[in-house]
């Protein structure tokens, strides 16, 4: 890597042990990584930020160390809708069973702090039985109360002690975003007051992505957290670390948290903190972490040069997937637009351009059948789109970046 320049010395956001360090100059990558656009021209003008990966020594933790907050407007239309995906409903609708079944969800009062269009929120309140209020900026829909028992608002979280009293907080996929994210589990912690609130908390699971190409390091994520890392915050917040796990085939990892007094960590019945390996988690993804660099930009070269050779071949080559793993890998491996197509299921998406690149998205029954190679970047998704191209009368090989 080359020395990277500019702001990049800060202490670790997790455990606050250690400085962080620079070990990766990713580059300039798309800001509006969710966003997609009417013409083409106005995609292509989609402007881009600075990624300068650091980690922590102590825990694992690893951050943007150029993220500047005021490229990023929180409030800008997003669409990060993965509930068109089969694979993706069946997931939430096995974890909303899973959370009803461990924690005590039913007749509670729920807090969602980045419920997205609120699909999670509502199923939640409809099958256990509670109540829930829900926070997105991105939140598009009618606000207000929702036969389910959600109530769903437009806007950040008031994190400043003006939210409603909670029993439970779910929070997915919002504290990777977030510039300061100490700061907000601080105070959520805090607003919990007395009362006994258990967290169920989800981000991407770094110990996947950092240990593999890295199609998740987007300018929208601040933070990437494994087990140790996200341990370390948690508790540094204040919370009573409950419980962890990794799901969605190890891509998700969550962890459950309490308000209850007593260890920061969860006890035995003979008092001693329960061993979540966090040591041996911490120590697999410096040694991950070391040879990120390398790996990442082998894989931009590969993929750019496998694009490149397969339409030369004749192949037809496309996208499957026009989220931000498949934006990522637009922006390294196909800036000359060689694919001869890129496909969603997501029918919003349609007929619009992606940041940057400018790559236009269709949908996927408006493939040629004569398409013999299929890129993903997700392969939790690939029995899916195998299905579907198989219904399509599509023969062609599936290649998982």
């Amino acid at each position: 890597m080359d020395k990277p320049t500019g702001p990049t010395e800060r202490p670790c956001d997790a455990c606050g042990a250690a400085a962080l360090v620079a070990f990766s100059e990713v580059g300039d990558l798309p800001i509006e990584t969710g966003r997609h656009f009417a013409s083409e021209a106005r995609a292509m003008a989609s402007p881009v930020g600075r990624v300068v990966l650091g980690r922590c020594p102590r825990c694992a933790y690893v951050r943007n160390l150029a993220f500047e907050a005021t490229l990023v407007d929180p409030a800008a239309p997003t669409d990060m809708n993965l509930y068109h995906s089969p694979t993706f409903r069946r997931f939430c609708s096995g974890l909303i069973v899973d959370l009803v079944d461990r924690l005590p969800v039913r007749g509670a009062r729920v807090l969602e702090v980045g419920c997205a269009q609120g699909e999670f929120l509502k199923e939640l309140c409809a099958v256990a039985g509670c109540t829930g209020i829900g926070y997105d900026a991105s939140y598009a829909g009618p606000e207000g109360p929702d036969p389910s028992g959600a109530e769903l608002r437009a806007g950040p979280a008031p994190l400043d002690g003006n939210l409603p009293p909670y029993d439970v907080l779910v929070s997915r996929f919002a504290l990777e975003h977030v510039d300061d994210p100490l700061s907000f589990l601080s105070s959520l912690r805090r607003q919990a007051g007395d009362r006994p609130v258990v967290a169920h908390v989800q981000v991407p699971d770094a110990g996947y992505d950092l240990a593999t190409a890295g199609w998740e390091v987007i300018y929208p994520h601040v933070s990437y957290f494994n087990v140790s890392a996200l341990c370390a915050i948690a508790e540094r917040a204040g919370w009573r670390v409950t419980g962890t796990g990794a799901v969605f085939s190890g891509l998700i990892r969550y962890v459950e948290l309490s308000s209850a007094p007593g260890a920061a960590r969860e006890t035995d019945d003979l008092g001693t903190p329960l061993d979540l390996g966090l040591d041996a988690a911490r120590d697999a993804q410096l040694a991950a972490l070391r040879g990120f660099d390398a790996r990442h930009h082998r894989m931009r070269r590969h993929w750019a040069e496998t694009i490149s050779r397969l339409a030369d071949e004749g192949a037809k080559p496309v996208l499957w997937g026009a989220g931000s793993r498949g934006v990522q890998l637009l922006t390294f491996a196909d800036p000359k637009r060689r694919l001869t197509a890129v496909v969603d299921v997501n029918p919003a998406k349609w007929g619009r351009f992606l940041p940057v690149t400018g790559h236009r998205v269709d949908p996927p029954d408006s493939l040629p059948r004569d398409v013999r190679a299929v890129v993903i970047t997700n392969p939790v998704y690939r029995a899916e789109i195998a299905r579907s191209l198989r219904d399509l009368g599509i023969t062609a090989e599936i290649l998982a970046a």
